[in-house]
């Protein structure tokens, strides 16, 4: 807890910036809560609809925009703006709020998903979740606006533009430091846990606590800039993208129905169906000919019919005006307007207009809705409709409602970044640190790490990073008028502050930079002065890999590999510590290093955690939520592909080649052991009767320590029929995270039913086989198998989650697959 007093206490300065503008938060006020639609005892749909039909029609467009403060109000009815739009990717994108004793208190800071997603760790997801609801609601009681630097967007709304669970398809993609991993299962997770952590308060179990908004919806996996149509030649085909260059703005990606339901759409609809999901984003790029944003297969049929969603719809940035600037869907912008408010597109974010902080008069619905409307070109039914689905959320968070009867209002401004809060962010980023190497040497009988003792040399582009570490979507870090983030330990000073003789050089003069040969001599002597070196390694989020920019690469950049040479030649103990988002593709430093630390985005407490691993003080390491490829990883693997399956295969589900660290591969200071007890063969029933498997873990080593037990499963021979299905290697159904003290057990309980073995038809249906499967439960080092045998008919599947293809006849589909 002295760690914790110390960081609230370094962190909390007095509050100096000047107080921001307020807003109306709530409608309803006094003299304009005469409306029914203010009646509190009126169920909610009664009210949205009162609403609604005292709007004139002109008004109806200005509450479908975002970020569109302070002209997103109608004040003749007392209903105040709203900014659709929160970033929460891993905290609260705000500006920091002010604590009762007048200190800044900057919103808690979590790791980036990446790291979360190696935690194997649901609970530390609905904690995170949670925490950013309860922030949120805080901070914009304060009336905090976004953090957008140097210009402030106004005060946050209550819905989130988070998580992101779109698949990690390809390491190159700018974005994978966003979303925690390849599996689609562990995304489902993900997208659950987080939902109900921030959708779900405690406090009051009527309303909403906030919002999320799954993104990107569907298939956002791009972008940068990529030749097309087909890109490199020996990939003819798979792009499709006009003017010939791929971006995420023009790519119309190929993708069956069966990699759509197992692999683009299955996160997507967890969150929806058992997670109650209320808000999600339409993507830039197009599917099999549909823009996202217009697509009325993906946004009402399948969201809304199909998976039950009650929530409401925003675009992407921009998004509504690619349907027709960038796809060429529709002759007009007007067109493509029409398209999207009867798809199901309930909000729009429009592009900024340069030199403006807020995406206001440039709206396509501002400009075009009323006269569609007039001309009869855009039936009012679907404009009321997406207004309903917007406004009931509004309802629903009590924003029409007294706010002194509403536990939500009485959060304190002192729970943001609170002892608590800034605890769960720590315990998320110990969780999540992967010991990918950790050689022992034999002379010496020990392992690289922990190191135990001896002067240590951080050396390296990354040995004194700060806001690098971060990762992207960020709010206000530091307090203070200015974008800062001295307030961010680097790995330096964290080594320093729990080490004796710690001393440090850069080596490079940048991420990217050649090599420097003062630096390195620079680096060379400072590591011949040390008993062990830590080379901090890695990329970064304003270079290499960002929204928009896409790596065309996945090695280290060559300046950081020749000064890895020079420390290994020192015949030193050599820990690289990796930064990145994607994964990095690095054969000789898994040959030469003696210890390998994947360290993902770390975030706010990322150097103190690393620190504290390295030097043994902790050992709760997560295991790999991505597959690490080699370098031939460029030359196998056409960037505008999206199909799963097709050879060499995409992720560890269909991959057939030798990875440098498979899915789910991560040590520890310790070993386990696993045992099954009971029998290693089981029988279930397709009609859906469950089965307990418990699993005994046990710690056989010397210190206590974390592990995750993953329980894959795969088809045998002869149970699936021919189809895509039959390549997968194995599918991740499972998985605990437990602590164990040195020479105890603990014993894991996992569910087994038929629905665990779900595999998808070639025509998307989810769908269970009785047959024969291997189960594995494993560590990422010690499997155990388990033979299921699941009863009933045979190559009669149980049919778990119907398709519903769209419809072929032309004017009832958005799209064909």
């Amino acid at each position: 807890m002295a760690l914790l007093v110390w960081i609230v206490a370094g962190l909390s300065t007095v509050h100096t910036t000047s107080a921001e503008t307020r807003y109306p938060r709530y409608g309803c006020g006094k003299g304009l809560d005469s409306f029914p639609f203010c009646d509190s005892k009126l169920p909610v749909n009664k009210r949205v609809d009162d609403l609604i039909k005292r709007l004139k029609l002109e008004e109806k467009p200005l509450l479908m925009v975002a970020r569109l403060a302070p002209l997103g109000n109608i004040s003749r009815l007392g209903i105040p703006q709203y900014d659709w739009g929160a970033n929460c990717i891993h905290g609260v994108q705000s500006r920091c709020g002010t604590g009762s004793d007048g200190q800044d208190r900057c919103p808690t800071s979590f790791a980036a998903p990446n790291l979360l997603g190696a935690t194997f760790n649901e609970s530390a997801w609905w904690t995170m979740g949670h925490i950013i609801g309860v922030e949120l609601r805080s901070l914009w009681k304060q009336g905090k606006g976004e953090n957008h630097p140097p210009t402030q967007l106004p005060p946050l709304g209550l819905d989130c533009w988070s998580p992101n669970i779109n698949i990690v398809r390809d390491p190159r993609w700018g974005r994978n430091m966003e979303t925690p991993s390849e599996d689609p299962f562990l995304l489902s997770r993900f997208g659950v846990q987080v939902t109900k952590g921030l959708q779900e308060g405690k406090e009051d179990k009527g309303r909403l606590q906030a919002i999320v908004t799954l993104k990107h919806f569907a298939a956002n996996e791009l972008e940068g800039t990529w030749d097309g149509p087909g890109g490199p030649a020996q990939f003819p085909g798979t792009g499709m993208c006009p003017g010939k260059k791929c971006t995420r703005h023009t790519i119309n990606v190929n993708i069956s129905s069966y990699d759509l339901a197992s692999s683009y759409l299955a996160s997507f609809r967890s969150a929806v169906v058992e997670g109650g999901a209320l808000g999600v984003m339409c993507s830039y790029n197009a599917i099999n000919g549909y823009p996202s944003c217009a697509n009325k297969w993906l946004l009402n049929d399948k969201l809304r019919k199909e998976w039950g969603f009650k929530g409401y719809v925003t675009g992407d940035s921009g998004a509504v005006a690619d349907i027709y600037k960038k796809h060429w869907f529709v002759p007009s912008m007007e067109d493509a307007v029409v398209k999207s408010v009867e798809a199901g597109t309930d909000v729009q974010s429009s592009g900024w207009p340069s030199g403006h902080p807020w995406a206001t008069t440039n709206a396509e619905y501002l400009k075009y809705i009323p006269a569609l409307v007039r001309d009869g070109k855009l039936s009012e039914q679907d404009l009321d409709d997406a207004l309903r689905h917007t406004l009931t959320l509004r309802f629903r968070l009590g924003l029409f409602d007294d706010p002194g009867s509403q536990p939500f209002e009485n959060f304190s401004e002192d729970i943001v970044r609170s002892s608590e809060h800034l605890a769960a962010a720590i315990d998320a980023t110990e969780q999540g640190l992967v010991l990918l190497k950790n050689l022992k040497n034999e002379k010496a009988m020990k392992a690289t790490l922990p190191i135990s003792q001896g002067r240590i040399a951080v050396i390296g582009p990354h040995a004194t990073s700060r806001s690098e570490l971060l990762g992207n979507y960020l709010g206000q870090i530091c307090p203070g008028e200015k974008q800062s983030f001295a307030c961010v330990e680097s790995l330096y000073e964290a080594l320093g502050n729990l080490s004796k003789d710690v001393t440090t050089a850069p080596g490079l003069p940048s991420i990217s930079g050649e090599v420097d040969p003062k630096l390195l001599a620079e680096a060379v002597a400072t590591a011949k002065n040390a008993d062990h070196v830590v080379l901090a390694l890695g990329l970064d989020t304003s270079t290499i890999e960002q929204e928009g920019r896409d790596r065309h690469t996945v090695t280290l950049p060559p300046g950081q590999l020749e000064l890895f040479d020079a420390m290994t030649a020192l015949k030193r103990p050599v820990t690289v510590v990796l930064v990145n988002g994607g994964m990095v593709a690095m054969s000789s430093v898994k040959e030469k290093a003696d210890a390998i630390v994947e360290a993902w985005y770390p975030g706010f407490f990322g150097a103190g955690a690393i620190a504290r691993a390295l030097l043994g003080h902790t050992n709760r390491w997560g295991k790999l939520p991505v597959t690490i490829y080699d370098e031939k990883f460029t030359d196998e693997f056409d960037m505008l592909s999206f199909d799963m399956s097709k050879a060499p295969g995409r992720t560890y589900r269909y991959f057939t080649g030798q990875p440098l660290w498979p899915f789910g591969f991560g040590l520890s200071y310790t070993t386990f052991s696993l045992k099954l007890l009971g029998s290693s063969s089981i029988k279930v029933s397709q009609q859906g009767e469950a089965a307990t498997v418990n699993v005994l873990v046990q710690n056989t080593g010397t210190v206590a320590g974390d592990e995750v037990v993953m329980g894959y499963f795969l088809p045998k021979n002869g149970t699936i029929p021919a189809g895509r299905a039959t390549l997968l290697r194995k599918q991740l159904f499972a998985f605990q995270r437990v602590a164990v003290q040195p020479g105890m057990a603990v014993t894991l309980g996992f569910t087994v039913t038929a629905a665990s073995f779900q595999v998808f038809t070639d025509g998307g249906d989810g769908v269970s086989y009785a047959g024969k499967y291997t189960v594995l439960f494993s560590t990422g080092n010690v499997d155990v198998p388990l033979q299921v045998e699941v009863d009933g008919p045979q190559h009669q599947p149980a049919v778990l989650q119907p398709w519903h293809a769209p419809s072929r006849i032309s004017g009832t589909s958005s799209i064909v697959v």
